[in-house]
């Protein structure tokens, strides 16, 4: 099949319009299927927080390659209708790219523009912590599983979804009235969605029949565990110290809550001002000046890159074996 294609493919995204090809920059791989004059068909990947390869197979593969090529057939025979393209965007219109890669002639990888687009908004003011981080939202806080390789197919449903109508064995053809064919065309709508959306349409294949269902959207619907992405970890300030959030049966262990917060430190690499103040390698962090759980994160770390500025002084409670303590430290925006 795929000698019907020519496949390029792309490692340094320097010469890239990224505006164009937008798509989750926290990714193993990631597929454009397109024509010759750039039209994009579909899009092939995406993960979840569980796993890198949770929606990558060959038969999902497959199914999306065979797809491209009947959207390239309805192209040739004047049925596409191509959608306008993006503003233009480069590597080099990110003031800290250009400088530190582009300029020095290295390497522009995904990561690096998901730190870009972070560091441009905080720059410039615009960003707000508390929603503009959520980006390319897991369909499952939707109450929607698929069976990726029968395509869009729902192999489970709960939640909104099911309140909404959606079944096991539908096939999801539409989202917010825009066509999708993979996971990853599905998720970029979802990505897309307005932040304030309460409610999002899908388009469903059932039987012989296409219905349309509105499934709502709660408050927190685009949460995911942030703390793996690069645009989290360009954010300031800098919590101080490199941590490992638990599994819940370490937090079972301890006597906390599934969702409560828990980190294991676990690296300084340079004397940060937490080091300083006696954090070691090993401590639980369970807890922020007090607080102990939050909706958007169940990392401390996180919640610090949040919750508080460069130059504000939170205090950790800390568990050292049997030992409770607390530590108080400046933030500092970067570790150097």
């Amino acid at each position: 099949m795929l000698e019907q294609f020519e496949c390029v493919r792309v490692t340094d995204l320097t010469g890239i319009d990224v505006g164009h090809f937008d798509f989750d920059r926290d990714l193993t791989v990631f597929m454009f299927i397109l024509n010759a004059d750039e039209d994009i068909y579909l899009r092939y990947g995406g993960r979840d927080d569980g796993s890198a390869d949770t929606y990558l197979n060959t038969e999902s593969l497959i199914r999306a390659l065979q797809q491209g090529l009947d959207l390239h057939q309805r192209f040739q025979a004047g049925e596409w209708q191509s959608a306008p393209r993006a503003e233009p965007r480069f590597p080099r219109d990110y003031p800290q790219i250009k400088r530190e890669q582009v300029d020095q002639g290295n390497c522009v990888h995904c990561h690096m523009i998901g730190a870009g687009d972070t560091r441009t908004q905080q720059s410039a003011g615009t960003l707000d912590k508390l929603v503009d981080l959520w980006v390319y939202p897991d369909i499952k806080r939707l109450g929607l599983e698929l069976d990726v390789r029968e395509g869009l197919e729902l192999k489970k449903v709960t939640a909104a979804g099911k309140q909404a109508g959606l079944r096991k064995r539908d096939q999801i053809t539409s989202v917010a009235g825009e066509p999708v064919y993979s996971f990853a065309d599905l998720q970029y709508a979802l990505h897309r969605l307005p932040r304030e959306a309460q409610a999002v349409s899908i388009g469903v294949q059932r039987r012989d029949e296409l219905l349309e269902l509105s499934v709502e959207l709660a408050e927190n619907w685009r949460v995911t565990r942030i703390g793996r992405r690069s645009n989290l970890h360009a954010l300031t300030p800098f919590p101080e110290f490199w941590g490992r959030e638990l599994e819940v049966r370490e937090k079972r262990d301890l006597g906390l809550d599934a969702d409560a917060f828990a980190c294991e430190v676990t690296k300084f690499w340079v004397n940060t001002n937490g080091k300083r103040a006696g954090l070691r390698v090993g401590d639980i962090v369970y807890a922020v000046d007090g607080v102990r759980s939050s909706p958007l994160t169940a990392h401390p770390s996180v919640y610090i890159r949040l919750h508080y500025e460069t130059g504000d002084r939170p205090t950790l409670h800390v568990v050292r074996g049997r030992q409770q303590l607390e530590l108080t430290f400046e933030l500092r925006a970067r570790p150097w």
